[in-house]
């Protein structure tokens, strides 16, 4: 019996699994030769994406000029992903005295940045049952 409740147990681990993919980000850098680290933010709401609380991040070295990470067991649904290239490796995205970025960055589905960060929305990307990959060149 015990051996049974084992068998049913595991498969239902390997199923969970199986309905929450990974995600794989890569990001271009604009200056490869900068050094410095890449931290990319995956983000599962609009309140996520503002504050960056809530996130799931991962930090990697920038040494090539294409850096690829992955996010495993993302459930299906709408997320976001941020990413910048923090140079000084300060552990912030460095801003100017009004606030515009000093250092390379970028969003997921290269979303337009006007005066600010852009929405929620025209970053968002849906993930269902399947791996997927975004593709983010910083700016």
């Amino acid at each position: 019996m015990s051996r049974t409740f084992a068998l049913v147990v595991h498969g239902l681990v390997v199923a969970l699994a199986a309905a929450q993919p990974e995600l794989r980000v890569e990001v271009l850098l604009n200056k490869p030769n900068a050094g410095g680290s890449l931290r990319v933010l995956l983000c599962p709401t609009k309140e996520a994406f503002d504050t960056e609380q809530g996130c799931r991040s991962v930090q990697l070295e920038a040494a090539t000029r294409t850096i690829r990470c992955a996010f495993d067991s993302v459930p299906p649904g709408t997320y976001a992903v941020k990413a910048h290239h923090d140079i000084n490796a300060d552990g912030l995205l460095n801003t100017s005295w009004v606030g515009w970025p000093l250092e390379p960055y970028g969003f997921s589905n290269d979303a337009p940045v006007n005066a600010g960060p852009p929405p929620f929305r025209l970053a968002a990307i849906t993930l269902g049952e399947q791996r997927s990959t975004v593709r983010i060149r910083l700016r």
